[in-house]
């Protein structure tokens, strides 16, 4: 498992590129940016980079989600070892 220092990095690197992909996404659609349709579901290419900014934020989410409860089990571990002393022989 990783640290959570590491998730929480990740997590930070994440929010920022789901900032800046999803200012991309609203401006295509605001400039109506290159108006083709893609293929199947009729969607214009702002919309499909804010579907992808959307994805990106749920697993900046998850990985900060999981930063915080990595930081919590490693901080619990060290509370509960501090107070049980150690048997001794």
């Amino acid at each position: 498992m990783m640290s959570s220092i590491a998730l929480r990095r990740i997590a930070i690197i994440a929010g920022i590129l789901t900032v800046l992909v999803a200012i991309d996404g609203l401006y295509m659609l605001l400039t109506r940016y290159n108006q083709g349709e893609t293929a199947n579901y009729n969607l214009p290419d702002g919309a499909t980079v804010l579907i992808a900014a959307g994805l990106l934020l749920v697993f900046t989410l998850l990985a900060f989600v999981m930063s915080m409860r990595s930081g919590r089990t490693v901080t619990e571990a060290a509370v509960k070892t501090e107070a049980e002393p150690e048997a001794k022989a």
